[in-house]
């Protein structure tokens, strides 16, 4: 590809955990506060090599512990697919959250089984709907509850660049890794297709917007005559070449369309959610 990425912070607006309540008696709370970008937009950092990195060769972008892996040796990969988490060696043994993001992944942990559980249960009709749907929620939480602090920590994913196959990985869990190290190598087969641009510059979205598969994004459709508030929908995306910062985007996405920056793993779709800041894309 033979346009320049441009640099990215593609109005990445400021998130707020909650959404704020209304005052006096008005008993609806609005809704959440989120992160978005608005594709046409640039990113800042994003023009720090998506296109000078190997596609088949995949480094750590930090030195640490491997505290997940999210794929195996012969699976089939996504462009912006989570293949392993790593936790860098600048987060102290002593840190506050690192306590909590132990916390967090037990209570996942706890969570995950006893909605494994619960789905059995649902499969025998044992339990109502409404009583499933409420451990749903209780696992979407803690599951959210564990990705920020995830976020919180600065964790760093390691990221499939361009779908293929994942012909070597030999990462386990605790194994210490230098920024240095190749971990794993992808065949690649590369894409037909050419990335949405603007003023003929590829159109890349920010790493985080991705959800682990490295398919999916929450699209935010306003409500109309709204220029905030709206609801949320998974838009599935080809991506181009990915890494830490950005993604190229291929298919899927409209100069324009608002995308949830970070923090989608708090979120579900149909949700209501409005946008901490507004701008217009360029």
């Amino acid at each position: 590809m033979s346009s320049k990425l441009i640099a990215i912070p593609a109005l990445l607006l400021s998130i707020a955990l909650l959404g704020g309540c209304g005052g006096g008696e008005d008993k609806n709370p609005l809704p959440r506060l989120v992160k978005v970008v608005v594709i046409g937009q640039t990113i800042e950092g994003a023009d720090v090599g998506v296109a000078n990195k190997d596609p088949g060769k995949l480094y750590f972008d930090a030195s640490g512990k491997v505290t997940e892996l999210l794929a195996k040796r012969g699976d089939r990969v996504q462009a912006g697919q989570s293949l392993a988490r790593l936790m860098p060696n600048t987060i102290s043994s002593e840190s506050t959250v690192l306590v909590s993001y132990r916390a967090a992944k037990a209570e996942l942990q706890s969570a995950e089984a006893d909605f494994k559980r619960y789905s059995d249960l649902k499969a025998k009709n044992f339990i109502s709907a409404s009583e499933f749907d409420r451990r749903v929620a209780v696992i979407e939480a803690a599951r959210a509850k564990y990705e920020q602090s995830m976020e919180q920590m600065g964790f760093v994913t390691l990221r499939a660049i361009e779908p293929g196959q994942l012909i070597e990985f030999g990462l386990t869990l605790g194994q210490m890794v230098d920024i240095k190290d190749l971990v794993a190598r992808v065949k690649t087969e590369g894409s037909s297709s050419r990335p949405i641009t603007k003023n003929n510059q590829a159109i890349l979205l920010p790493a985080t917007a991705i959800h682990g598969d490295g398919t999916s994004v929450y699209k935010l459709t306003l409500d109309p005559e709204s220029k905030s508030v709206g609801t949320i929908a998974i838009a599935k995306v080809t991506l181009g070449k990915v890494d830490d910062v950005s993604a190229e985007v291929l298919a899927g996405l409209s100069l324009g369309d608002v995308v949830i920056a970070t923090g989608w793993h708090a979120l579900s779709v149909g949700q209501k959610v409005r946008i901490a800041l507004s701008e217009k894309a360029e």
